[in-house]
Formats: C-alpha cells, sequence, structure tokens
C-alpha cells in the first residue's frame, strides 16, 4: 500500500496536515516518548485521538524509549488506558510494552521499533507471539529491507525523511561534561559532537537520555521510488523532529506527489532537489544504498 506516517504536527496547524493524502499521525507522549517536537499530555490523549480520527487518519502511540523500574506501573497504567482508545497501534522499543501488552491480554496492535530490528528471525519470534508490525533499523540497506519483508508476514514499515538517532545513553552526558569542567550549561543552547575525521558535527539531545543524532537529514525519496516501482508491500515514516514545521509540510508533499507519480524520473529528481533545498542541502540517504562496514587497521 506504500501509506505514510508522519509525526503530529502542533495544534495550529493540525487541519492544514491533515489535508495531505497520508495514512496516520505518530504522536509522542509527555513523559513516555522520546524525540519529539512537541508532546500530548496524557489527560489530552482522547480528545486529540478523537480529532485525528475524525479527519479519516489512523494513529499511531510512539512509546519510543526505554522505562526504567519505577516507571513500569505508570507504563501499565497508560497501556489499559490507551487499549479502550480508537488507535491504530502503538510503536514500541522497550520489550516491557511488548510483554505488558501480551501478560494483560490488552487488545494493541503493536509495531517494533528499535536498532534491534535487523533481521528477520527476530521479527518471524515476535510475530508468533502477536507483533503486528515492525520499523526496520535505519543502519542497513534499502536491498537488506526488502529481504527482510520477503521473509516476515508482519507489517513492514521503514523511515525515510529525519535526522537518524545514532547511538542513546542513560546518562545525562552533556551535564556531566560541565560539571566535570565546572562550567554552566546554557539549556537554550543546541549542542553538537564533532568527529575530526569526517569534520561533521552531530547534534546532542540531551532529556530523559542522551541521544546521538546523524549530522545530516535522511532523504530517502529516491528509494520510496525503487520501494512502490518494485511492489514492495510496506508503510513509509516521516520524522520531523529538529525539523521546522512549514519545512516538514513540504517534505509531505514531496514524498505524497512522488507516491501518485512514482514512474516518472525526471520528476522524482526535482522532488529529491526540493527536500534538499528544505534541509538546505544537509542531507544524504544514510546507510540505505551504503553498507555499514566497520574494518580495524592493520595490527590494532
Amino acid at each position: 500500500m506504500n501509506n505514510i506516517i508522519v509525526s503530529l504536527p502542533t495544534k495550529e496547524n493540525f487541519k492544514f496536515f491533515s489535508e495531505n493524502k497520508i495514512d496516520g499521525f505518530a504522536m509522542g507522549i509527555e513523559n513516555f516518548s522520546e524525540n519529539f517536537n512537541h508532546y500530548i499530555k496524557e489527560s489530552n490523549l482522547k480528545k486529540v485521538i478523537d480529532d485525528i480520527n475524525k479527519n479519516n487518519h489512523k494513529v499511531y502511540i510512539m512509546l519510543n524509549k526505554l522505562y526504567f523500574n519505577n516507571q513500569i506501573d505508570d507504563l501499565k497504567k497508560l497501556l489499559k488506558k490507551l487499549s479502550k482508545l480508537n488507535i491504530e497501534a502503538i510503536i514500541f522499543s522497550d520489550i516491557a510494552v511488548f510483554n505488558i501488552v501480551k501478560e494483560n491480554n490488552l487488545d494493541i496492535k503493536l509495531i517494533w521499533h528499535s536498532k534491534m530490528v535487523t533481521n528477520s528471525k527476530s521479527i518471524n519470534f515476535y510475530e508468533k507471539r502477536g507483533l503486528y508490525g515492525y520499523i526496520i533499523t535505519p543502519q542497513i540497506t534499502l536491498d537488506e529491507f526488502i529481504k527482510i519483508t520477503k521473509n516476515t508476514n508482519s507489517k513492514a514499515i521503514i523511515k525515510l525523511f529525519g535526522y537518524t538517532n545514532m547511538a542513546t545513553s542513560s546518562r545525562s552526558l552533556i551535564t556531566n561534561y560541565f560539571n566535570n569542567f565546572n562550567i554552566n550549561k546554557d539549556s537554550n543552547k543546541k549542542y553538537y559532537m564533532y568527529e575530526k575525521i569526517t569534520k561533521e558535527f552531530y547534534p546532542i539531545v540531551e532529556s530523559d537520555y542522551t541521544n546521538f543524532f546523524s549530522s545530516k537529514v535522511l532523504n530517502g525519496i529516491m528509494e520510496y521510488k525503487k520501494l512502490i516501482n518494485n511492489n514492495i508491500d510496506c508503510m513509509i515514516y516521516l520524522d520531523d523532529y529538529m525539523i521546522n514545521e512549514n519545512s516538514f509540510y513540504n517534505i509531505i508533499e514531496a514524498f505524497v506527489a512522488l507516491k501518485n507519480h512514482p514512474n516518472d524520473e525526471a520528476f522524482a529528481e526535482k522532488l529529491k532537489k526540493v527536500i534538499d533545498s528544505n534541509m538546505f542541502n544537509e542531507t544524504d540517504n544514510g546507510f540505505l544504498n551504503n553498507k555499514t562496514i566497520y574494518k580495524v587497521k592493520k595490527d590494532e
């Protein structure tokens, strides 16, 4: 079907975004999700979900963080509440979510979203236990993704736009750095890690965890064209984290336009340039066409 899921915009722009021909919205919940430009309060969940459904879009709740033991009781309460609301699925990273849903026989579709989603055997293991779908890790190639979809029966989803979360630490690394050198940290500033070899700056975001992101924004619109033309039945996820909302709207329009005209090579190239220009040409296609290969130097 190649339906498109996008991050939920602000309340002011929701109607504007809803006019696009997308399948649904992924939303983050305050205290239970991470890496969203804004979060929905648990107390406002039903109203926001009802508004999305009224516009004939599906709701995907993103519980994309790891939970500490002292958060499990609140997580159970939230999942029981979500099971009674009109949502399409929960996208989870922590296996605790999967276990809680199954142990309590909650009527919720589950989509696995983790750096561990790298092969068909792991996916099929959880599929036999009730997994509905998966978002493939961004560290594998498009050809590997296609191979995995042919060896699994669950719903396949691939992220084709946005910053890539390269690594996560449960430590407050930025805060610890400034404390170590007795420097005041400015909470209004953005922080980056500079890599000497590539001479690239990688965004670092500290909240409950510390997350390291790719230096460039993933632009996989040409890979989307390949998926459509090869009749790969999957969904596309477009992520707006750290992206200007007006620019993100243009990105959505580009992907929707390609979906309607997938065989026009020149048109696809123009759409790619549109996305690149909206991101100030700070884009690449990540690992979609480049295998992750680690080579150790001689005698090291």
